[in-house]
């Protein structure tokens, strides 16, 4: 069957079904236990069966009342958490079991009543005793012991009814003058007390004393030097150490005093002594020297190839110094070695160790070097004039380098230098460059390749036209150009031709790739036609010719280009224009007049153009009539209608 709770008894820690021993004796005490619940769940019902109003009643009953008895006979339980006690009475020699049983339940749950099983043994009375006999061994009265050897005192009991014991003695405190050390007299009792309550003692008395002198030592920590040559280079501490096991009350020391030394020191004594009841000891002494400080260390100078303005060219030789109170330096002087360039290349001094062995690190000490041992970077920057689109120059060129240094900076940042010559390739080398430092970068570290030609090229023409008429002015004339170095951007050109009348400059220009240009010109004249007339019937010289409005006026005249007569009516024009009517000019009537409308023609006849002009009409207005070759020349005269 499972069961979901137990009720158990608390004469042992286990809930189990063994049943527990409760001993008692007739005539003696009575015994208790509780009996409590143990919820299982290990029926249908979960947790604690006792929840709510429900109750447990259980029966309580011992086997045999004429060996013990139980009370209460009825117990009851109305929660997980309750107990009941039990009081077993012994009645006669004998055993009997106490067990329980179940009265009324309800709580719809079961319980195990094993666990709250016990038996209870109830022993007869005791018999008559015998009294006990006592003999004390190890110690004696009278006799002395070296204090740490005094023998263990025994106490011998021999009991008719209890057998052999051998109880512990009792010792008594130590009295006399060094009692407080464990030296002067002792007592050791022994009693005992059978079952029957009969008791045997007895005692020793005996003396403790003190059979050896103090002992004194000392312990260094570290215990051994640290250092070199003995030396400390830690804080040491010293610690006396004495001994007096028997007798410590009676000790006297002198020195011995403890310390910690931790301020460097040459070497000094320290000593302990002592004394006591059982003798003296010492003096003992010990030497100390510490020195627990690295030297000092300072620079000293320094060697190199110095350059201007503080700055090195050379990797510098630093020395340092070294300097200690104590123990003093293993060695005085000590160098470092630049490494690179910089305007603050530090140089550390080295390790340095004093004899002690106390070491001051390699750095501790510096110094600040300027260090330049490059000659400045120099490049072509720039070139003065500009070239041009076809990459020529026409004139010396003035190259521009340029020095970079990155440390002491360079003397002079730029430098020029003017080319010398022609040709396509004219080098120009930089000149030397110098820092700040004193390093020098010789000439022609740098150079520039230009295309220079200054030389123009050469031209002239093809032809002379020298004088002409207008009219048989010979065409323009060509040009010729070359040019040995930069060839000729283009052809050679001609410019200024005109076959208009006047005296006129032709100019034949080339132009080379470098852009020089050569001009030449050749001077010509085209002169103007001979014009003349108008001859009669009209008058010139700001006559006002006078005549009829509408009436056609002949106009004769002649034109030669030089010995060359003109016939060609389409090398001339006329115009009409109104001018003002002044009183005061000349007047005369056109004797003859012709026919017909307004035309021009040649008279191969009378060799000569006529220009049969039909005026206009309207009396009183005036006109100026004018002829203009082809050549610009003109001659014109002056009307007025009637």
């Amino acid at each position: 069957m499972v069961y979901a709770d137990d009720i158990y008894n608390s004469l042992d820690g286990n809930i189990d079904a063994t049943a527990e021993v409760m001993p008692l004796n007739v005539g003696g005490s009575s015994g208790n236990t509780v009996l409590a619940v143990d919820p299982t769940g290990g029926d249908i019902k979960p947790g604690c069966n006792l929840t709510g109003s429900t109750l447990l009643t259980l029966n309580i009953a011992s086997s045999n009342t004429a060996v013990a008895t139980v009370s209460p006979s009825i117990v009851t339980f109305n929660s997980c958490g309750a107990t009941q006690a039990l009081t077993i009475t012994p009645v006669g020699p004998g055993s009997a079991s106490v067990s329980a049983s179940p009265r009324s339940n309800t709580t719809g749950g079961t319980f195990n009543l094993a666990p709250a099983t016990f038996t209870v043994n109830v022993a007869a009375p005791a018999p008559s005793n015998t009294a006990p006999v006592l003999n004390i061994t190890g110690t004696a009265t009278g006799a002395s012991y070296n204090k740490g050897l005094v023998p263990t005192t025994v106490c011998n009991v021999t009991d008719a009814e209890d057998g052999l014991r051998s109880p512990a003695a009792t010792l008594s405190a130590i009295t006399g003058p060094a009692a407080a050390d464990g030296i002067g007299s002792q007592t050791a009792s022994c009693t005992y007390t059978d079952g029957g309550g009969l008791t045997a003692s007895s005692s020793v008395t005996y003396s403790i004393v003190d059979a050896s002198a103090p002992v004194v030592s000392y312990m260094l920590s570290p215990a051994t030097p640290d250092g070199l040559e003995g030396w400390y280079r830690s804080s040491v501490q010293l610690t006396w150490t004495v001994t007096e096991p028997d007798s410590p009350s009676t000790l006297s020391k002198a020195g011995c005093v403890d310390g910690t030394i931790a301020v460097d020191q040459l070497p000094a004594d320290y000593s302990c002594s002592a004394s006591s009841s059982g003798g003296s000891a010492g003096p003992v002494t010990v030497s100390i020297k510490k020195d627990g400080t690295a030297p000092s260390v300072g620079y000293a100078g320094a060697t190199g190839t110095l350059g201007h303005d503080g700055w090195y060219l050379s990797d510098v030789l630093a020395q340092f110094t070294a300097t200690d109170a104590t123990s003093g330096p293993a060695s005085a002087d000590g160098y470092g070695y630049s490494s690179g360039e910089g305007d603050a290349v530090v140089v550390g001094s080295p390790e340095f160790t004093d004899v002690a062995g106390n070491t001051t690190a390699a750095g501790t000490a510096s110094h600040s070097f300027k260090i330049d041992k490059t000659a400045p970077e120099v490049s072509y920057t720039s070139a003065s004039p500009a070239p041009n689109a076809n990459g020529w120059y026409k004139t010396d060129v003035e190259a521009t380098f340029t020095a970079t240094d990155a440390l002491s900076g360079p003397l002079e940042a730029a430098k020029k230098v003017t080319s010398s010559g022609e040709g396509e390739a004219v080098e120009v080398s930089s000149p030397a460059f110098e820092d700040v430092a004193g390093n020098v970068r010789s000439a022609g570290a740098a150079s520039a390749s230009f295309k220079v030609d200054k030389t123009a090229p050469e031209v002239g023409f093809s032809s002379i036209l020298g004088e002409s008429y207008f009219g048989s002015t010979p065409a323009a004339p060509g040009c010729t150009a070359s040019d040995s170095l930069s060839g000729l951007a283009a052809d050679c050109t001609v410019s200024g031709y005109s076959t208009a009348v006047g005296s006129r400059t032709l100019t034949a220009t080339a132009t080379d790739k470098a852009g020089n240009t050569t001009s030449v010109t050749q001077p010509y004249t085209v002169k103007a036609w001979t014009l003349k007339g108008f001859y009669q019937p009209v008058d010139m010289n700001g006559v006002l010719n006078t005549v009829k409005g509408g009436s056609t006026v002949p106009a004769k005249f002649e034109v030669f280009a030089g010995a060359t007569e003109i016939t060609d009516p389409s090398q001339m024009s006329f115009t009409m224009a109104k001018i003002s009517c002044s009183p005061v000019v000349p007047t005369d009537e056109i004797e003859t007049t012709a026919t017909g409308s307004t035309s021009l023609r040649y008279d191969a006849t009378g060799g000569q153009f006529i220009y049969n002009w039909k005026t206009p009409t309207g009396a009183g207005t005036c006109y100026r009539l004018t002829m203009t070759a082809n050549d610009g020349s003109s001659i014109s005269a002056n009307f007025k209608l009637k």
